[in-house]
């Protein structure tokens, strides 16, 4: 659990800084180029994560499955797995990218350079060069790579993406994105050796068969179930509500991204354990630990979130957005099932149940897109709003059940229920601030107001032991200057009694 744990903290430390990076890129595109101009960037985003998904074939999926599996091996082991991915997947990379090129050409006949998609073309294969690199160093166990990598592009791409929107507008802004992956496209080199030859037994039919289940899963996630809503919004609606619902999502997409960034950390832990040939029982508690560390974070971001966006959004994108307030503390509100299923996923893909996890994304999505075209006419975003709350509660529940029939774990329903009890009171005492007190001053004291409450709450319902504050006292230490060391063990004594101390 502890090198799980270390994982994940590093994972989340990076992202934190991804996420403020995107945010502020967000907040540059919808004041610069308004709800029409940013509603355009993100559409082309979206047709960029699906092709990506569409062209990957699985690949990254299953190299960070098995690199993982065959953590301590002998480089020979998994060096020309890797090469033989890659090479498949080099493979639909180029397809993919010429059909971007086509649709360039097609643009560029109509009598204009077609700039939004010439930048769409070129971020699709930088997007999707760093999706394989990252998987192959997290499946390595190197997810410090993968997080100094991350910081660096993060950091990069705010300034750039500033300046292509005003300069370029929407396709500057595609354009300045591109910057926040290419330091890890850049470290491909290190994870695919062009001198081992790339072959084809390398891929076993086992891992073929993962791989086919995961794509067709991710396909589906990312087409049909996490944003189908731009697809129903912009044929039953104007181009500004596009707009709406993409500043609507922004706050949950922050918080969605976190709980995304712990799933390697699970997966690499699960399949690496499963290796080892550990006892269930152990298999058992890793799983419900990692279930309590996701609730501890999901839960008093999504509700207390949900409590205090409203304001935020006309005061962060500008009073264009205000329509868009109502449906983000939705979304908010939706951030913690779809969080909270990630563990459950990491355990199906850990134990190569990929058919299962394939099929459920399925009728998730399926269910989904059904409600939106019947939803969405009607009720507009925030009607799409609503089917992703009862949608990603209603996948949370599939997944769930999935894992026990397969005979995993069930999950510590009692910590998870004192946790939503921990997290209601923040979430309430975010919202009557930020109602009493409009404005930043409001927002400000209303977010550290509830971060109080959570933490007196936790500590008093006992959510997090001594041992175990110990333990993440000491993994923070290892990643902390001296100076600054004896910081966490303060932290962690504002969570529980205060842990042994360590040396």
């Amino acid at each position: 659990m502890a090198s799980v744990l270390g994982s994940s903290l590093l994972n989340l430390a990076a992202t934190s800084v991804s996420l403020a990076a995107g945010f502020l890129v967000s907040v540059i595109n919808a004041r610069l180029l308004g709800p029409a101009g940013s509603g355009a960037v993100a559409y082309a985003l979206w047709l960029v994560i699906c092709a990506a998904a569409i062209a990957d074939l699985g690949l990254p999926q299953t190299v960070l499955r098995y690199v993982a599996a065959l953590e301590g091996a002998r480089e020979a082991a998994w060096k020309p797995m890797v090469r033989r991915a890659f090479s498949l997947f080099l493979r639909g990379v180029a397809l993919v990218f010429l059909l971007f090129l086509a649709n360039v050409a097609f643009h560029w006949e109509a009598g204009a350079v077609p700039w939004l998609w010439i930048a769409a073309a070129v971020l699709f294969l930088a997007y999707a060069l760093s999706a394989f690199s990252v998987a192959a160093a997290r499946g390595r166990g190197l997810f410090r790579e993968t997080a100094e990598t991350t910081v660096v592009g993060s950091l990069l791409q705010v300034p750039v993406v500033f300046l292509g929107a005003l300069l370029l507008g929407p396709a500057g802004a595609l354009f300045g994105m591109l910057v926040r992956y290419l330091p890890q496209a850049f470290c491909l080199f290190r994870h695919v050796d062009r001198a081992v030859p790339g072959d084809p037994a390398a891929l076993t039919p086992e891992m073929r068969r993962y791989g086919r289940s995961m794509w067709t899963s991710d396909v589906i996630d990312v087409v049909l179930a996490t944003r189908i809503e731009y697809v129903v919004v912009g044929y039953f609606l104007a181009d500004a509500e596009i707009g709406y619902f993409a500043a609507a999502v922004v706050f949950a997409g922050l918080v969605g991204q976190l709980t995304v960034q712990l799933s390697p950390a699970f997966l690499v832990g699960l399949a690496s354990r499963r290796t080892e040939a550990e006892t269930p029982e152990a298999e058992g508690e890793l799983y419900r630990n990692t279930t309590r560390l996701a609730a501890l974070l999901i839960m008093p971001l999504g509700i207390g979130g949900a409590a205090i966006v409203p304001p935020l959004v006309p005061l962060v994108f500008g009073e264009a957005f205000s329509p868009a307030a109502g449906a983000a503390a939705l979304f908010m509100l939706a951030a913690v099932p779809a969080g909270l299923s990630v563990v459950p996923w990491a355990y199906l893909a850990a134990h190569e149940h990929g058919r299962d996890v394939m099929r459920l994304t399925l009728v998730s999505a399926l269910l989904t897109l059904v409600a939106l075209v019947a939803v969405v006419p009607v009720a507009g975003v925030l009607g799409a709003a609503v089917v992703r709350l009862v949608s990603e509660i209603f996948a949370f529940g599939l997944f769930v059940r999935s894992v026990r029939v397969h005979g995993g774990p069930p999950l510590p329903w009692g910590v998870l229920a004192r946790t939503l009890a921990a997290a209601l009171p923040c979430g309430a005492c975010a919202f009557l601030l930020s109602w009493a007190m409009p404005g930043v001053g409001g927002i400000l004291l209303a977010i550290l107001a509830g971060a109080l409450v959570f933490v007196l709450a936790v500590r008093t319902l006992g959510l997090i032991g001594v041992d175990e504050a110990g333990r993440l006292a000491e993994i923070v230490e290892e990643r902390l200057p001296g100076g600054l060391r004896p910081l966490a063990r303060h932290l962690a004594g504002l969570v529980c009694a205060a842990p042994a101390r360590s040396g």
